[in-house]
C-alpha cells in the first residue's frame, strides 16, 4: 500500500488517494525481467515499489554490468533524483527482479506552482527528506568503493546494512553482491569463507552473524 512510503509520511489515506488521482498515477504489474526504465530513456515518472523487488544496474561502454542497488522494501521510492537535474535521461537500467507491482507518478506532480495545494507541499517536503537520505546512502557506498581490500569492503557493507544486532540477512545473491562491491563472484565467495575461517563472521544460509568490534577494525 502506498501509505507505507516515506513519500506519504503524515498524510491520511484520503489525502494520498487524492494526490494519486490528481497526478494521474499508474499502477503497473511486472514479471521478472520486465523493464521499468533503461539508460538514455527520457525521464517521465517517479516510481514507488508496491510489492516485489527491482534491480538498478549500469552497463558501461565495454558491456560490464554493475549493480547499483536492489530495492525490495514495500513503499521504496526510486528514480527520484532525475526529477530535479538538468539531464533528462537515465544513466541506469531498472527491471523487475521477480513478480512486482509499482506505482508510476508523472514527474510534473513534484514541482511547486502557484496552484500547488497543501497536500502537494507536504509531499514535496517529504521528497526533500528522501533525497537527503539518498545522498547519505551514496556517500556510504562511496566509502565502500574507496576501501583498499575486499575484506574491508565486505566489513563496511555488513556494518552499514545491519542494525545494532550482530547479524545481517543477505538480500543480494553472491553474484549481485559481487557486482555491488565491484568484485568477482569467486573473489567474494572466497573472502567470505576466509572471514568465516578467521572467526569474523558465521554464515548460515542467508544469515551472516558477525563480531561487530572485529569488523570495525577494518574501517
Amino acid at each position: 500500500m502506498p501509505n507505507v512510503s516515506e513519500l506519504f509520511s503524515k498524510l491520511k489515506n484520503e489525502e494520498i488517494k487524492y494526490f494519486l488521482d490528481k497526478s494521474k498515477a499508474i499502477i503497473e504489474k511486472l514479471n521478472k525481467g520486465d523493464e521499468i526504465f533503461r539508460q538514455e530513456q527520457e525521464v517521465k515518472y517517479l516510481f514507488i515499489l508496491k510489492k516485489g523487488s527491482v534491480v538498478v544496474e549500469n552497463i558501461d561502454v565495454n558491456g560490464k554490468r554493475s549493480i547499483v542497488n536492489i530495492f525490495n522494501k514495500e513503499g521504496t521510492v526510486f528514480g527520484e533524483v532525475y526529477l530535479y537535474i538538468d539531464k533528462n535521461s537515465y544513466d541506469y537500467n531498472c527491471f523487475a527482479n521477480e513478480s512486482t507491482e509499482i506505482i508510476k507518478i508523472p514527474k510534473e506532480a513534484f514541482f511547486l506552482s502557484e496552484n500547488s495545494d497543501d497536500i502537494s507541499k507536504k509531499i514535496l517536503n517529504n521528497m526533500l527528506i528522501i533525497l537527503s537520505n539518498k545522498a547519505y546512502y551514496l556517500n556510504q557506498k562511496l566509502l565502500i568503493f574507496n576501501s583498499i581490500s575486499l575484506r574491508q569492503k565486505i566489513s563496511k557493507y555488513l556494518l552499514q546494512n545491519s542494525n545494532k544486532d550482530n547479524f545481517f540477512k543477505m538480500v543480494l545473491k553472491r553474484e549481485e553482491l559481487a557486482h555491488f562491491l565491484g568484485a568477482t563472484r569467486p573473489s567474494v565467495s572466497r573472502e567470505l569463507m576466509n572471514m568465516q575461517k578467521d572467526g569474523l563472521i558465521e554464515i548460515d544460509r542467508d544469515i551472516i552473524k558477525f563480531d561487530r568490534k572485529e569488523l570495525e577494525k577494518f574501517l
